[in-house]
């Protein structure tokens, strides 16, 4: 986020997609939850604030490394550009910050580890403030031994792309107000993205969680699944779409696929939702192209 013209335009688009699909915006929590996270990255100038998560944060210039027996849960508040979270083959959580710009102590992540193990990474320092238009572009990589399964994975921010390959958590939970979300072959319990407006999610999955939970305000979500695959879909919104490869079979108002084993939960407004089988050429490709052979009543 650069200033608040940022989050007025992101505003204007997610209003400009529900107008496009024939939606109405309403008053009610849509509003609230954006004045909420626009009050946590802003004081009352528009001057850009980090949320204060303890008085434990340490700098990290120079990246982290932690044992991964030491790392239970992640958790990243990251305001602006790209969030990668990769599985290796290691033994550590590798965590490392890329810019075109020169990194000093007010711009650089800081983190901070829990006794019960949950490894917190910041954009900066708690409570910085920065004038407007002075937020830079920054890449955060995070590296996960592959055989770590965390309990919890959760991802904050403003305006970011979020891109998760391999990466094993019983419950994922990204919130923030505009993002891309791009989900490769990860093992997951519970999925559940909340963003404000302008989202949307590209997951390929080997094996389906139990949940998936999509919140959020001009919502365009292409999820990747075997041939097998069984779900359960619930539209709790407006002007939803579903296109799917596999049969769909309703069953009230929900929509029913093979034994229906994953809950797909799908709110808000303009949510646009395909299902595919096997892998996409390439990521992106489907996201705007919204078909309209099966409608949710």
């Amino acid at each position: 986020m650069k200033s608040k013209n940022l989050f007025i335009v992101m505003a204007l688009t997610a209003i400009g997609l529900m107008t496009v699909s024939g939606c109405k915006l309403s008053e009610g929590d849509f509003q609230e939850e954006i004045n909420e996270t626009e009050m946590r990255y802003m004081n009352e100038n528009g001057d850009f604030r980090m949320p204060d998560n303890g008085d434990d944060a340490h700098l990290a210039m120079d990246g982290i490394t932690i044992g991964s027996d030491k790392v239970k849960a992640l958790s990243i508040d990251w305001i602006h550009d790209t969030v990668t979270i990769e599985a290796y083959d290691g033994t550590d959580v590798v965590v490392s910050e890329v810019s075109d710009k020169e990194l000093n102590e007010n711009i650089s992540m800081c983190y901070s580890l829990s006794p019960e193990g949950e490894l917190k990474i910041l954009f900066c320092k708690p409570n910085t403030v920065m004038e407007k238009g002075t937020v830079i572009a920054k890449h955060l990589f995070v590296r996960v031994p592959r055989t770590v399964k965390l309990d919890k994975l959760a991802v904050d921010g403003m305006s970011n792309t979020l891109q998760m390959v391999g990466v094993s958590s019983r419950d994922l939970d990204l919130k923030g107000l505009s993002s891309s979300v791009q989900i490769d072959e990860c093992e997951l319990g519970k999925m559940e993205v909340g963003m404000n407006c302008s989202l949307t999610v590209e997951a390929r999955f080997k094996q389906l969680p139990d949940k998936i939970e999509l919140n959020s305000t001009g919502c365009f979500a292409v999820l990747y699944v075997p041939g097998d695959a069984g779900m359960t879909i619930d539209v709790d919104g407006y002007c939803s779409k579903i296109n799917s490869d596999l049969p769909i079979v309703r069953n009230g108002k929900k929509r029913v696929i093979g034994d229906g084993h994953c809950k797909v939960v799908a709110k808000r407004m303009c949510t646009a939702l395909k299902i595919r089988t096997g892998y996409p050429e390439e990521w992106g490709t489907e996201l705007w192209e919204v078909d309209d052979d099966v409608h949710i009543d």
